[in-house]
């Protein structure tokens, strides 16, 4: 459930009324490995890093929902450098000296460990609220609205 003082309520806007999945099922070691929440913080980073604490941890969600869903890739890595998604991460080099890097760091790690309620109800895919939805997104069923994006599975 989530909690007003993690700041998460506010930013969270429910659009379906059905019961969200956990990421339960996502096997993690006892260490995570630096370059899975490397290449997830570069992705929160990228995506969210002007969203609140919530749209960060959904956008990191996403990533953690298409590994789970076995389709997107083997590894946070590979879902997140597959062709046509998101980015290049290799080619992005954020500032790790500042405040947003340690802060999309702690999601990643606070995600990939299964500490974050599921606010994404098991979305797999976002686009950004300002843009119209396309054809794709149409196709899909929307999940949540949180910060500046909308999430759909």
């Amino acid at each position: 459930m989530l909690t007003a003082s993690r700041g998460l309520a506010a930013d969270y806007v429910p659009v379906s009324g059905t019961a969200s999945e956990t990421l339960a099922s996502l096997e993690q070691p006892a260490e995570l490995a630096a370059s899975e929440v490397e290449c997830m913080a570069k992705v929160v980073m990228h995506e969210a890093g002007h969203e609140p604490h919530a749209g960060k941890v959904a956008v990191a969600q996403t990533l953690a929902n298409r590994l789970s869903a076995h389709r997107f890739g083997g590894s946070i890595c590979a879902v997140a450098n597959q062709p046509g998604q998101y980015f290049n991460t290799a080619a992005y080099h954020p500032d790790q000296a500042a405040v947003a890097w340690n802060d999309a760091v702690g999601v990643a790690r606070s995600v990939l460990a299964g500490d974050e309620d599921d606010v994404t109800a098991g979305a797999i895919f976002f686009r950004p609220a300002s843009a119209r939805p396309s054809s794709f997104f149409r196709t899909r069923e929307r999940v949540a609205s949180i910060g500046a994006q909308v999430f759909y599975r």
